[in-house]
């Protein structure tokens, strides 16, 4: 009689024979009971892949950390968050907004610049699309800022641009002009638009043959 063969001392998984039905390692090529070879069977240990499918920990020292003080990270990590939050709502609330009407003869381009102490310069300049603005006339292209408080209050200032070959306020078709306004505190928004200003539109002008009366001066008591 055949000795049957002992059962293997490791543990290992066993199938069964679909020859002899007995129960061997599925490890094995041929039944050792039958001879016959067993469809499936390889040589030799078969691997364990269990440990494949469990990904490395990429960042060891990143994750003990996280272990150690994660609850501190969730708490103050929202905290942060929030704050920075709050403070990008906060400078986009409060900061100046500009705003420049379409103008076919004046073309504005302004920025907003703040200084260490807190002022707010609107750096800009202005370009002529109209008719020629020379020196020595009465005559100006001068750039209108209107001021609105946040209470409602509105404020006009105007000033002149300045040119690298011209004067104050004189500029040809397609020339440019540099200027600069501080904006006062309090202010939410600034519109800014250019004009042609008349230079002698306020001014009295005396002929030359007629006398100008002069007041009599007064007596010292």
């Amino acid at each position: 009689m055949t000795e049957m063969p002992a059962p293997d001392p490791e543990n290992r998984n066993t199938i069964s024979c679909p020859r002899c039905k007995f129960q061997i390692p599925d490890d094995v090529p041929d039944c050792p009971y039958c001879r016959q070879p067993v469809p499936g069977g390889t040589p030799g240990m078969r691997k364990d892949i269990r440990g494949l499918l469990v990904p490395p920990e990429r960042f060891p020292r990143l994750g003990r950390y996280y272990r150690e003080h994660g609850k501190w990270v969730k708490v103050v990590g929202p905290a942060l968050l929030a704050l920075l939050v709050l403070w990008l709502a906060f400078g986009f609330l409060t900061r100046v907004r500009i705003v420049v009407p379409a103008d076919n003869a004046f073309l504005i381009e302004a920025e907003r610049e703040r200084k260490d102490d807190g002022r707010v310069l609107l750096t800009g300049k202005i370009v002529n699309r109209g008719e020629d603005i020379p020196d020595l006339s009465l005559r100006s292209i001068g750039v209108i800022a209107v001021f609105l408080y946040g209470d409602g209050r509105t404020e006009r200032k105007r000033v002149f641009p300045k040119s690298p070959f011209r004067g104050e306020g004189a500029l040809f078709r397609g020339e440019s002009g540099a200027f600069e306004i501080e904006v006062p505190k309090g202010v939410r928004s600034v519109t800014l638009r250019g004009e042609i200003v008349n230079l002698g539109e306020d001014r009295v002008f005396v002929p030359s043959n007629r006398e100008i009366r002069r007041l009599p001066a007064q007596r010292n008591r």
